[in-house]
């Protein structure tokens, strides 16, 4: 079985609570009040910027040509086509481009931050694929479940069930695999681990942005 493999069974559970939670149930039916998908936006584009540093940080540790490039392509490729939809929205609904991020995006994206420079790049790339994988896996359901073009969301969803996108997480996934591949036992565990907590914070982002999550103090 490939690590990829191992790694999805593992969080399978937690993607199956994340098909359910009404932020998506109600993006894949076009009824998720407004407010919540701004409020969503506005903390996925403060993500989006760490992520990139995140990306760019594995590709400065990484030895290998190939994944430096990768990864490189990774943090400007993927992110600028998601970014050129946010400010599409932004302008839309009149939104400031400075976010405040939520305590969970704040704990996600020092998460994913603290992998990239302090783990392993094994454990660092997994702790990364959850946020190519899982969007694309809940992008492709909520496409399949699409009737017509009346959903006000569709340009959001439309980009996650995309091909470029497709293929960045397909890339992705290969380059963990095989660096799995070259890792000991205790270092695949640590990846696993890594992906697994990556998981669920991808639910607590979805949850934060339904609940509109604000700091309490």
């Amino acid at each position: 079985m490939k690590w990829s493999e191992q790694a999805w069974e593992l969080v399978k559970p937690i993607y199956d609570k994340i098909l359910a939670m009404p932020f998506n149930q109600e993006l894949s039916d076009g009824t998720l009040p407004k407010e919540k998908f701004i409020f969503y936006l506005a903390q996925d584009a403060y993500y989006l910027l760490e992520f990139g540093r995140t990306l760019s940080t594995i590709s400065g540790r990484v030895q290998d040509a190939e994944l430096v490039m990768a990864y490189a392509g990774f943090s400007t490729g993927a992110i600028f086509a998601e970014r050129s939809l946010h400010e599409s929205y932004f302008v839309e609904f009149g939104l400031d481009s400075q976010v405040k991020p939520s305590p969970s995006i704040l704990l996600y994206t020092n998460y994913i931050l603290n992998q990239a420079a302090y783990a392993s790049v094994e454990v660092a790339a997994a702790a990364v694929l959850p946020c190519f994988w899982i969007y694309k896996a809940v992008g492709d359901h909520i496409f399949a479940r699409q009737q017509g073009d009346q959903n006000i969301y569709k340009r959001w969803i439309d980009m996650y069930a995309g091909t470029e996108f497709a293929q960045a997480v397909a890339k992705a996934i290969e380059i963990t695999d095989n660096l799995a591949k070259g890792a000991n036992a205790a270092t695949r565990q640590k990846m696993l681990d890594a992906f697994e907590m990556a998981a669920r914070l991808e639910w607590m982002f979805w949850d934060s942005a339904y609940n509109l999550e604000a700091w309490e103090i």
